[in-house]
């Protein structure tokens, strides 16, 4: 008998399905006083951060929403009937790291044969650390921003791949800081966002894959902004008093990211782009969460519940090269719009641009010479045609 699918089996989420995600991403404990959805008195209750997780919430409803099973008749049900599905797979991430792809697949579908398996493994990758992923990724528009996973990959493996630490590239820490202070330059102070937008002429656009954070379009002036800070707060909790040397594994089965990762990114949004110590550039922050999507949290500062005494000030392993690479742009602005027909900001295009000029005045120069002359030879004419008789004296 054929198996009848419903379309967009997950499109409906219920505010228990949201907790019951939490549980799954997290590990959130249970809690008795706010289990009938009722307002919870317990002080550690984590249920309560909910509400500050509105923004998250939004994009698992879109990236689940559309979902539809690629299921046949007779070639089995879909591979996330319900949400509870979806969950299952996460806490096998979480809880095998270590395992493939592959293994990963044959684990969740041994006992049921699903279409679309390999979608619901990277939906589930992209609740899970916001990156999209793909087992075969092909030359096609839609999959251009997707990292490929393949199936003889462990998943520890794959999450350390997808933030590189530049060897070659400049990098802003701590030290790097102090000589460029020494300098007279103050790399991470200069990238406020009001400066940003004023003199390098930069919009901020939100992004939901932590892979883009602060990617630079030059040629739209376009700079990416991974949002969610909410998330990666949840991130930074599990792993507040874990030893600083744990590995990547060991994090992973907690839930979390790389801890340096999610630091890097939260510091470099609300201490370096929009820090509150700048009125205008908070005001553009305040602006961009009403207006463009970004995450109201991003707003909120907080400190002892997410990092420890020594995280105060951060290196900038992964994300140092990207700003290194902005404050360049602030530097030496690439020319758009008409200012494109220039060469940028060097002795060159003002050589070319001071060319330009004098052979403009030159012409207007000529041309009003022409002019003069031309009205003169008239004049000239003019008396040479009718010519001014004195008056007889007598």
């Amino acid at each position: 008998m054929a198996t009848t699918v419903r379309p967009f089996p997950l499109e409906i989420v219920t505010e228990h399905q949201l907790r019951s995600l939490c549980k799954a991403l997290w590990s959130w404990p249970d809690c008795e006083g706010c289990c009938d959805d009722k307002p919870c008195a317990s002080k550690d209750c984590p249920f309560k951060r909910t509400k500050r997780l509105g923004r998250f919430f939004e994009y698992y409803k879109d990236v689940i929403a559309t979902h539809e099973p690629d299921a046949k008749t007779g070639e089995g049900i879909g591979a996330l009937t319900c949400h509870e599905d979806l969950f299952k797979i996460i806490v096998l991430l979480k809880t095998f790291p270590e395992l493939t792809r592959a293994q990963i697949r044959s684990q969740i579908f041994k006992n049921r044969k699903a279409a679309d398996e390999e979608g619901a493994i990277d939906i589930a990758v992209k609740i899970m650390v916001m990156v999209n992923c793909s087992a075969d990724l092909q030359s096609t528009s839609s999959l251009q921003d997707r990292v490929g996973w393949p199936n003889d990959i462990c998943f520890s493996q794959f999450v350390s791949s997808l933030f590189p630490i530049p060897t070659d590239n400049p990098r802003v820490n701590e030290d790097d800081e102090e000589k460029d202070l020494e300098k007279g330059v103050d790399i991470k102070g200069a990238l406020l966002a009001k400066k940003l937008r004023k003199h390098a002429g930069l919009i901020f656009q939100p992004t939901d894959d932590l892979r883009c954070h602060l990617r630079l379009n030059k040629k739209n002036g376009i700079l990416e902004v991974y949002h969610h800070t909410s998330f990666l707060k949840e991130h930074l909790r599990l792993t507040k008093d874990e030893p600083r040397n744990s590995s990547l594994e060991e994090s992973l089965r907690l839930g979390a990211l790389p801890r340096q990762v999610a630091l890097e990114i939260l510091d470099s949004i609300q201490k370096i782009l929009f820090p509150r110590t700048d009125k205008k550039s908070s005001k553009i922050l305040d602006s961009l969460t009403a207006t463009q999507g970004f995450d109201p949290d991003c707003c909120r500062f907080e400190s002892a519940n997410i990092r420890t005494a020594n995280e105060k000030d951060i290196q900038y392993n992964y994300f140092g090269a990207r700003l290194a690479e902005l404050y360049n742009e602030l530097e030496n602005p690439t020319p758009r719009g008409m200012e494109r027909w220039f060469q940028r900001k060097s002795g060159a295009r003002y050589m070319m641009m001071a060319t330009l000029v004098g052979v403009l005045i030159a012409i207007i120069l000529g041309m009003a010479s022409l002019a003069i002359s031309g009205y003169q030879a008239w004049l000239g004419y003019q008396q040479w045609q009718h010519p001014i008789t004195p008056p007889s004296s007598g």
